[in-house]
């Protein structure tokens, strides 16, 4: 209380990313668990001393003044983004605090959590556990898994169910992230929505530095057109993404489109699309070990007949859904990407293998 400005860092031996979780609500800046790694101490001491330093530096306003401040700082930073339009002249951007959201993993059916914390520019999207001992930059590179959710994996330390997260961290254009959690990201309720919000509540913080996305100048594809799967991807001044499923009933023919030029559109039209599956999937999922913590709030299930556990938000909330996994995965080759997206009864293999595509032409 005497030195608000202070950072502090919490540090146990018996930790879990709940306990973080908490820890970051209560104040703390963050919180590492043993056993510890030196680099990411020190990387964790750099960014708390850079945060107190930028606390003594602003001035104490008012609480009305301080959320005035905030709120024409938010229009401010839609305006600015929507004015830039397709001339490309972007910075790199990080959040403006650490924040936190707890939850539960799909697959692992553990509770789990994510802590969000700036990073300085060029230091790209990164994810780590509680200890900082290994640390798995957000890249195509280091995808392990493609199977019902996409993972990434590096030396023994692996992070399940990305896709959410990343696609609201692709449209709100975060570039520069530290992105503690445990073995898996939140399910949340089965869509993006919360880590819109989440984001949002944080700010977003300008740095400076300039930002190229990756243009898409060629036809890419994977998959097979005659057999209706495919995935391709060909020039657009702007990400688009039309996607088509054609299924028996209850689920039938979909289509949804998306055009990504404002993250209000993409949190009210595609973000808040759940994840699904069938009754029948559902329960195979589970004798392999998976889908732990698929609940009837947090998944949308369908029997041979009907949508069994809720009523959807969209008609065709199936193929929003795709599109949003779709976003997520593109954003693996660590820029926001420009390039028209047309996709058929694909998933998560056929993402990244077009990424793998488009990266070893254009050496993203």
């Amino acid at each position: 209380k005497t030195h608000p400005e202070l950072a502090v860092i919490m540090i146990s031996g018996h930790g879990n990313i709940e306990a973080a979780v908490k820890a970051i609500k209560l104040g703390a800046y963050d919180y590492i668990e043993k056993p510890l790694s030196l680099d990411g101490v020190l990387l964790t001491v750099k960014r708390a001393l850079k945060e107190s330093d930028k606390k003594r530096a602003e001035p104490e306003l008012p609480l009305q003044d301080r959320k005035e401040r905030k709120r024409i700082s938010m229009v401010r930073g839609y305006d600015k983004q929507n004015q830039e339009g397709l001339s490309g002249h972007r910075q790199q951007r990080t959040i403006k605090k650490s924040i936190v959201l707890g939850g539960q993993g799909l697959h692992s059916g553990g509770k789990t959590g994510v802590i969000l914390s700036p990073l300085p520019p060029q230091s790209g999207i990164i994810f780590t556990g509680l200890s900082s001992e290994e640390m798995i930059p957000a890249h195509l590179d280091y995808v392990s898994s493609t199977e019902y959710a996409t993972t990434l994996k590096r030396g023994h330390a692996s992070i399940m169910t990305i896709e959410h997260l990343m696609a609201v961290l692709h449209v709100y254009r975060i570039t520069n992230l530290l992105i503690k959690i445990g073995s898996e990201v939140p399910i949340m309720d089965g869509s993006a929505t919360d880590f819109c919000q989440m984001i949002e509540d944080g700010g977003i913080e300008e740095q400076g530095e300039p930002l190229d996305d990756i243009v898409i100048d060629d036809y890419y594809a994977v998959g097979d057109a005659a057999k209706g799967r495919y995935i391709s991807i060909e020039p657009s001044p702007v990400l688009s993404i039309h996607y088509t499923m054609d299924h028996p009933p209850p689920i039938g023919r979909q289509e949804a489109s998306f055009i990504l030029d404002n993250p209000s559109v993409f949190k009210k039209e595609i973000a808040p699309a759940r994840t699904f599956g069938s009754v029948k999937d559902y329960g195979k999922l589970q004798e392999m070990g998976l889908a732990k913590g698929g609940r009837l709030s947090n998944v949308v299930l369908v029997d041979e007949e009907k949508v069994i556990n809720t009523s959807l938000r969209f008609t065709n909330e199936f193929a929003r859904h795709k599109i949003l996994d779709i976003t997520g995965d593109l954003y693996l080759l660590g820029r926001p990407i420009r390039g028209k997206v047309f996709a058929r009864m694909t998933g998560h293999t056929e993402n990244i293998l077009l990424l793998r595509k488009v990266a070893q032409c254009k050496k993203c």
